[in-house]
């Protein structure tokens, strides 16, 4: 039987369905678990709430702090997959993010909450971030944002808490999609993949079909959701580290399958990032078979790029 639940966490719609035969109150005490893992970890590291770990440790930027194990683990992710990428994905990017415009929360009804603002600071190299035994120490004038593996991360460890108390689940995080085992009908899950410019979830241009025991995922990111205008000029949160600047790319969305939730996550921004032309070179070295570009084209309108066997497009739609 398939359980359902959503929730307003994170700055999104979060969602998680667990296929298990358990009792209701056993089915209960998962949901209320995971729900609780969840605001957690927004509450430890959010950049949009003063007083998070995150947002403590980034005022006391060029001192060695003490660091929880859980903020040691994201850290040292966030490294790694941020070297594996040539610090194309590169956390010290928050001040330039500000500095366009991203500063307050988008979430209807919290735009004018308080924040840190770090868009003077400086941005540096990812090897700048030092994380040791229980401390970890950025450079002064520099602060990091979580925000583009942090869903990822946390779909990640969600879905080792959970496999192997249920016959199958699908936990999505604003887009971050992680899943396991079958669904309600015994078969693989049927991913929908929304349409770049379409404000329905419902509005599916393909899907992915993906047959799995183990955990694997799928993650969408773009320049469509978030984005604003600041002094006159249009912006979006994809910063490209290289310019500073938010990317100028003819990628809408990018979607990417891979064995991870968070390597997911990161490839899909970097794709958005390289546009269309070095996306898929870029995907291939990093060994992800399957993957969907959502293109715009200038006097052609949009178009789609699919790569691998995975991903199916309606070419109806």
């Amino acid at each position: 039987m398939q359980f359902h639940q959503e929730q307003q966490a994170l700055g999104s719609i979060a969602q998680i369905s667990l296929i298990t035969l358990d009792q209701p109150l056993a089915v209960k005490s998962m949901f209320d678990y995971l729900w609780k893992q969840i605001f957690m970890f927004e509450l430890q590291f959010s950049r949009f709430l003063p007083q998070s770990e995150l947002s403590t440790f980034n005022r006391n930027a060029g001192s060695k702090q003490q660091i929880s194990p859980q903020f040691k683990r994201l850290l040292k992710a966030a490294k790694e997959i941020g070297l594996a990428v040539d610090g194309l994905y590169n956390p010290f990017i928050l001040p330039a993010l500000q500095a366009v415009g991203y500063g307050a929360s988008i979430v209807k009804g919290h735009e004018t909450d308080s924040y840190d603002d770090h868009s003077t600071r400086k941005v540096v190299a990812l090897d700048n971030l030092i994380i040791g035994e229980g401390w970890a120490k950025i450079p002064k004038d520099t602060a990091i944002d979580l925000g583009g593996c942090g869903k990822g991360y946390l779909a990640d460890q969600l879905a080792d808490q959970i496999k192997h108390k249920v016959s199958g689940y699908w936990i999505s995080l604003g887009g971050d999609v992680v899943f396991g085992g079958e669904n309600d009908l015994h078969q693989a899950w049927r991913i929908g993949i929304q349409k770049a410019k379409s404000e329905s979830s419902s509005t599916d241009i393909g899907w992915a079909e993906l047959e799995t025991q183990e955990r694997y995922a799928l993650a969408t990111s773009g320049t469509t959701a978030r984005y604003g205008v600041a002094q006159g000029k249009l912006w979006h949160h994809l910063i490209d580290p290289r310019t500073l600047q938010p990317s100028q790319t003819d990628v809408l969305t990018a979607t990417v399958a891979a064995p991870s939730a968070l390597k997911a996550d990161v490839l899909a921004s970097c794709a958005v990032i390289l546009g269309s032309e070095q996306a898929i070179p870029f995907l291939k070295h990093q060994k992800i078979t399957s993957a969907l570009l959502q293109c715009r084209s200038i006097g052609r309108g949009d178009y789609n790029v699919s790569y691998g066997n995975i991903i199916h497009i309606d070419e109806s739609a």
